[in-house]
């Protein structure tokens, strides 16, 4: 890939973070394939993880990622870690597809038994043909219940709007 993608100018960036030790460093790279391979990868979790799958994993590897850089490997929590995102792997799975172009590059596609963007749950739009407008309209009351709550309660101390 990096053969590949090298060429186009893809992955060459500059990285600006703090270090252990409190100071600002910057480092420049390039580094085509691993960059395509993660964006590949993530575009893949989007469509086989559920929402919050995706969002704890995004949270949790964040915070994995800062721990190890700051030299905590050996802290119990980074098993814990590892155990979960182990797990939330065990459906990505399928082929990525993506375009090339000069200094830049595109996922237009992913395959997999385990995607969750299926036609036969919806359509564009977010149209789904399995709920009617009554179901909606339940659920939108449900699950707001509580913050209509809140906002009740405010209005009759005197300190918000209804």
């Amino acid at each position: 890939m990096q053969e590949i993608a090298g060429p186009y100018g893809i992955g060459r960036d500059i990285h600006v973070g703090d270090t252990i030790i409190g100071i600002k460093g910057r480092v420049g790279f390039e580094a085509a394939a691993p960059m395509l391979i993660l964006k590949a990868h993530h575009a893949l979790e989007k469509h086989v993880l559920t929402k919050w799958q995706l969002n704890w994993k995004d949270q949790l590897a964040q915070f994995y990622g800062n721990w190890l850089h700051e030299g905590q490997i050996l802290d119990p929590v980074m098993r814990d870690i590892e155990s979960f995102l182990e797990s939330s792997q065990r459906n990505v799975t399928g082929d990525v597809f993506l375009q090339l172009m000069p200094y830049r590059y595109q996922v237009i596609g992913i395959e997999s038994e385990y995607d969750l963007m299926n036609s036969k749950f919806g359509k564009y739009g977010e149209m789904n043909t399995g709920f009617t407008g009554d179901d909606v309209r339940g659920f939108s009351r449900i699950f707001g219940n509580q913050t209509m709550m809140y906002h009740l309660v405010k209005t009759e101390a005197g300190k918000g709007e209804a």
